[in-house]
């Protein structure tokens, strides 16, 4: 049974989104397909929300507790630094079998970096060897340090690597990643399985999902809470400026001073998702009647308006699926821009009539 790590060396290049493309088409493909996420850094509530929607998505039957088997929390650090050296290797090969049974094929999403996970014995190539599988690296186009990168994972790994998928290339380098990049790493001796594009929509978040990780007031019709927003934009400079500034992205969230009035008028001119003001300082009247106009809700949140926006920073970059529409956006770019043909070849499976 052939066994599948999608494997990163750094955050939020779309993990879990690449495994979500792979067994959609699996499924389709007429495979039995099992998911695995040894360990996780991000479980909320004690239960890794990746892991959840996954198994619901894709109707699998093993319990969440086997697919996410070692949830790495605050205490579970604080206690291997005061010598607690429990091995949790054990607990992930078990888990592991469980899941696997009656399957043809295994995925197993990895942790968010190549070292992640040393502390506890379950760094990237120490779980690809305990589970004897074959690794596809996903990673972002940054420019010639991504190749760097790329060929240090293959000399790390020279056996157990499957090749390379190029996800959310800025698309004024697309072509050139096709000319240039791909053609070398292939005579380097490193499949390049695709080369996926940056899409707004993928990273955007909701109005929704914006205020509650802000923790702000919400102010507008709450049929605005759906509102993408896809990208943030600081207010900080004069008003005459700021026009032309709002206007270089469309679907935002401007986020300034709720002092500063003139430029939030100026940014309800443009194409705005929402407005957040910091400071804990409420609009004023003429800014929540033109927002009312414009259909445009306003947040209004405590903390300053550097804190705001690092905080707002953190729910960028990872694709969410809740919402259908990016699911099937995603699913369109994996059939259209990954070969799947080439990785079933690597991996020696065939689909099934």
């Amino acid at each position: 049974m052939p066994t599948l790590y999608i494997a990163s060396t750094e955050t939020f290049v779309g993990k879990s989104a690449v495994c979500m493309g792979l067994l959609h088409r699996m499924q389709q493909d007429g495979h039995t397909v099992g998911y695995m996420k040894p360990l996780s850094v991000q479980a909320q509530a004690g239960e890794e929300q990746d892991t959840a929607l996954i198994k619901q998505t894709f109707h699998l039957p093993a319990a969440i507790a086997d697919m996410a088997p070692v949830l790495m929390t605050p205490s579970m650090i604080e206690g291997i630094l005061h010598g607690n050296r429990i091995s949790y290797v054990e607990q992930v090969q078990q888990a592991f079998a469980t899941v696997a049974s009656g399957t043809d094929i295994m995925i197993v999403e990895g942790s968010n970096s190549w070292a992640e996970g040393a502390l506890i014995g379950l760094s990237a190539p120490r779980v690809i060897e305990m589970l004897n599988a074959t690794s596809l690296l996903v990673s972002r186009y940054r420019g010639l340090h991504t190749v760097d990168i790329i060929l240090s994972v293959k000399r790390y790994l020279p056996d157990q690597f499957a090749g390379v998928l190029l996800n959310q290339v800025e698309p004024p380098h697309v072509d050139y990643v096709r000319r240039e990049i791909v053609p070398f790493l292939e005579r380097e001796g490193i499949p390049v399985l695709g080369v996926l594009p940056q899409d707004r929509l993928l990273s955007s978040v909701s109005v929704a999902d914006l205020a509650e990780h802000l923790n702000a007031q919400f102010i507008g019709d709450k049929a605005w809470y759906s509102k993408p927003v896809e990208s943030l934009m600081i207010g900080a400079m004069n008003s005459e400026a700021g026009l032309s500034f709002f206007r270089r992205r469309p679907r935002k969230a401007v986020i300034t001073g709720g002092d500063r009035v003139d430029l939030q008028l100026v940014a309800l001119e443009t194409d705005t998702s929402v407005l957040v003001l910091s400071g804990n300082m409420g609009p004023m009247i003429k800014v929540i009647e033109r927002a009312e106009d414009r259909q445009i809700p306003i947040l209004v949140v405590a903390e300053d308006t550097l804190t705001t926006v690092e905080k707002a920073e953190q729910l960028f970059g990872k694709v969410r699926f809740h919402q259908p529409a990016k699911f099937d956006r995603f699913i369109g770019m994996m059939n259209a821009g990954f070969d799947f043909m080439r990785l079933y070849s690597i991996l020696e499976i065939t689909p099934h009539p």
